[in-house]
C-alpha cells in the first residue's frame, strides 16, 4: 500500500484561512491512514503544541501518526513562499529565532521576512517551495536560485485543484523540478480536515476580503477539495508523476525533531 504524508496543511492558526483546529487535522489524518501530517501555518508555530498534543492523545488509543513541526514562510521581498521543516532540535531553534526576527520587525500579528533572513537560519531546514498561481520566468528564476543555495534540502510542492488545467500545470511543475534540481512533491494544500468545512472557509475568506458571500466571486475556493485525502486518493491524483507521493514519506523520515 502506498504511504503518504501531508506536508501542506494550514490550521485555524493561519488566521482567516484555515478552517479546522489542529486536533481535527491530526484526527482526520490518522483516520485516513496517513503516515504523518505537517501543519504549516503562516509565519507562525502557534498551533504546533496543539498538533503535538493531539498526536500524543491519539497514541494513547493505539492510533499512530507522526506530527511534523513546521511552518509556512511568506516573504516581503517577492521570494516564493516556503514550507519549512526543521530536521533536528538545533534547526528548530534557528526557525524560532527567524520567526522572532520577523515579528519584531513588523506590527503586532505580522511578520516581515526576507530571503537573506532565511539563508542565515537555513541550516538543517527541509524546504518545499510553494509555486504561485502563475508559473512564469520570474518564478523559474527564484526556483533556480533557491535550489542552488539550498542544495539537497529543497523540493517543489505540487497540488491539484480539480480544475481543467490540472494536468498541464503539474506537467509544467514537473519540468521546472527537473530543470532546477528540486524534485516535485505531492501535497493537497489543505485548508480544512473534511469537505463539510468548505462553507466555514468561505465565510473566513469573506471576512479577510471584507466582502459578502454574494460579492466574493473568484476570491472563494472553486470547490470543496482542499481537505485531507487518503494515500490511495493521492496516488490516483498523481499517477502520471511517479515519485511525487513517495517523496512525502522520504522527507518525513528525514525529520528527527519531535516537539516533546
Amino acid at each position: 500500500m502506498t504511504r503518504y504524508a501531508e506536508l501542506q496543511a494550514a490550521s485555524n492558526f493561519s488566521f482567516l484561512r484555515g478552517a479546522s483546529h489542529p486536533h481535527e487535522m491530526v484526527t482526520a489524518a490518522a483516520a485516513l491512514g496517513l503516515e504523518a501530517i505537517g501543519v504549516c501555518d503562516r509565519n507562525s508555530l502557534a498551533g504546533a503544541v496543539r498538533t503535538w498534543r493531539a498526536k500524543k492523545d491519539l497514541a494513547k488509543t493505539g492510533s499512530g501518526i507522526r506530527d511534523l513541526t513546521g511552518c509556512r514562510l511568506d516573504f516581503a521581498d517577492g521570494t516564493p513562499s516556503l514550507l519549512v521543516y526543521p530536521s533536528d532540535r538545533e534547526a528548530y531553534g534557528r526557525l524560532t529565532r527567524l520567526l522572532t526576527l520577523g515579528q519584531r520587525r513588523a506590527r503586532k500579528a505580522e511578520c516581515e521576512l526576507h530571503w537573506v533572513d532565511f539563508l542565515d537560519h537555513a541550516e538543517g531546514q527541509l524546504t518545499l517551495v510553494v509555486p504561485p498561481e502563475r508559473l512564469d520566468e520570474v518564478f523559474e528564476g527564484h526556483l533556480k536560485r533557491i535550489s542552488g543555495e539550498l542544495s539537497g534540502d529543497v523540493w517543489l510542492a505540487a497540488a491539484r485543484r480539480y480544475g481543467p488545467r490540472d494536468l498541464k500545470r503539474l506537467s509544467q511543475l514537473a519540468a521546472l523540478a527537473r530543470m532546477s534540481g528540486a524534485p516535485m512533491v505531492a501535497t493537497n494544500d489543505v485548508l480544512y480536515h473534511g469537505p463539510e468545512r468548505r462553507a466555514l472557509q468561505d465565510v473566513l475568506t469573506c471576512i479577510r476580503e471584507t466582502c459578502t458571500i454574494t460579492e466574493a466571486g473568484l476570491r472563494l475556493q472553486a470547490n470543496a477539495e482542499r481537505h485531507l485525502k487518503s494515500p490511495a486518493e493521492m496516488t490516483r491524483l498523481f499517477a502520471r508523476f511517479p515519485g511525487a507521493v513517495e517523496r512525502t514519506v522520504e522527507i518525513a523520515e528525514r525529520i528527527t525533531f519531535d516537539l516533546g
